[in-house]
């Protein structure tokens, strides 16, 4: 407990909650583009979800760099 309150920042626990709101807009909207544009059968379904869930994780990684640069 005395690790954890020795180098405590609130500000941290901002920028956590910032970074969970901008990753789930990104992966919920990400992935109703997908599943609303796509047009077929069951195989263009696994094409447009794979689509959905690498664009999502690129997406993630990208916006994590940019809010850590931004706010930290």
């Amino acid at each position: 407990i005395q690790g954890l309150q020795y180098r405590f920042s609130p500000y941290m626990v901002q920028v956590g909650f910032c970074k969970a709101i901008v990753f789930s807009f990104l992966i919920s909207s990400i992935a109703a583009y997908e599943g609303f544009h796509m047009r077929g059968g069951a195989l263009e379904v696994g094409k447009s979800s794979t689509r959905a869930v690498t664009s999502g994780c690129i997406a993630v990684l990208i916006a994590d760099y940019l809010v850590a640069q931004i706010m930290l």
